[in-house]
């Protein structure tokens, strides 16, 4: 059966350009890789803009000349071709031949094509005229057997929830943050509204029950359709559940023998389950961390939903500094906090190659000294220079203890980005 690939392509129209003029950050990371041999690949939580962000790529080729029917999108939601006949009926609907001239394949929601990876890289190594372009909503295409399968032939992106810059990009007031001593008030308002629209459609939702029903109904897709149709879920309401469960506290530190006695599962279902949402995006799990790594994964482990607008929803009494901490994680590949033995908690620890850097969120005007008790101790126990705190207040405090320097970050958290 023919695919009707114009359904999917009205770009092929002479003049059609897709109608999203503004752009996320993103957009213009990925410019410098367009031209690489290597697949392009996005990944992030659905309706966070992947679909948009492709869109915008086939826009730009196009205003550089790009010929039109040499840019092929399409999505697997619905229909699910191997790429051996959706290559075919490229070919056979357009005229253009894949293996003699330069072609772009955007393809969408690639989770659901089974087999992907092979399909890919059977063509990425015997056809280098295609420049692949894949999304996906869940990460299964970074689990270990993928990596083997696309090994070196994947530059890989993930698509965030978006940061208060964006938000007030998309909001319409970028503009005050040109100024943002002046507009202090304003901003920290419009704050409090990013939290709980942390998703371009949401923006427009000014009205709460919109806001709940909107944010209620991805989560609910992702839980009763997409980890279903890739996991071996048997009750699907316990991932929902749990969820709700994350949502009452974001943050917290999750025992899963303890959970799974609240939800009447063993605790290998209920890691199972956990592992399942943090696939498909909805959760992210941090450890507890230890300057040898492996003992970390061992130890505490602590869940937040990958968005603060999920907990606002699901939790009518969420704290606005738990739903700010929330954002930081949202943002940021953060992979571990700190707890010890006398209750000194960290938010988040940063660990790059050469650096560790603790993070605390303190969303409270004026940040005291004995506030930072846990931060010194981090400081203190693993000789590390520096943290960072951030806060309510605008400006830049610094805090000093025994040589050892805290830096409290501007409150307005505009840099604060993936």
């Amino acid at each position: 059966m023919a695919i009707p690939l114009i359904k999917y392509n009205p770009h092929w129209e002479r003049g059609f350009s897709y109608p999203y003029p503004l752009k996320r950050k993103l957009f213009n990371q990925l410019l410098p890789y367009l031209d690489k041999r290597q697949i392009i690949q996005i990944s992030g939580l659905r309706r966070a803009g992947k679909t948009i962000l492709l869109f915008q790529i086939i826009n730009y080729l196009l205003e550089q000349k790009t010929e039109r029917f040499r840019l092929l999108y399409f999505t697997f939601d619905e229909e699910k071709p191997s790429l051996d006949n959706l290559l075919s009926e490229y070919s056979k609907q357009t005229g253009c031949e894949y293996r003699k001239e330069k072609v772009y394949l955007f393809l969408d929601e690639i989770q659901k094509l089974p087999n992907f990876q092979n399909q890919i890289k059977v063509y990425y190594d015997l056809y280098p005229n295609i420049k692949f372009f894949v999304s996906g909503s869940t990460s299964l295409f970074i689990r270990k057997r993928q990596q083997e399968s696309l090994a070196g032939r994947v530059f890989v992106f993930h698509l965030y929830p978006l940061d208060f810059e964006e938000y007030l990009t998309f909001a319409g007031k970028k503009d005050i943050l040109e100024k943002p001593r002046v507009f202090a008030s304003e901003l920290a308002k419009e704050f409090e509204i990013y939290l709980r629209s942390q998703f371009i459609e949401s923006i427009e939702l000014k009205n709460a029950a919109l806001r709940t029903e909107y944010f209620t109904s991805i989560m609910k897709k992702i839980i009763f359709e997409d980890i279903p149709a890739i996991f071996p879920v048997e009750d699907a309401q316990i991932l929902w559940q749990i969820v709700k469960v994350l949502a009452s506290y974001p943050g917290m530190t999750v025992d899963y023998k303890s959970l799974g006695s609240d939800l009447g599962i063993s605790n290998k279902t209920a890691s199972s389950y956990l592992s399942y949402l943090e696939d498909a995006f909805l959760v992210k799990k941090l450890y507890n961390f230890s300057k040898n790594l492996s003992t970390s994964e061992r130890k505490l482990k602590k869940y937040y939903l990958a968005s603060p607008s999920f907990a606002a929803v699901l939790n009518d009494f969420a704290q606005t500094g738990q739903l700010a901490e929330n954002m930081v994680v949202s943002l940021k590949d953060y992979r571990f906090f700190w707890r010890d033995v006398y209750k000194n908690e960290v938010d988040f620890v940063q660990v790059k190659t050469n650096e560790i850097v603790p993070v605390e969120v303190k969303y409270i005007r004026k940040v005291k000294q004995k506030d930072l008790k846990p931060l010194f101790s981090f400081l203190q126990k693993f000789k590390v220079p520096k943290g960072e705190v951030l806060v309510k207040s605008m400006g830049t405090e610094t805090f000093q203890k025994n040589s050892q320097i805290v830096l409290a970050n501007p409150v307005y958290w505009v840099s604060f980005a993936a």
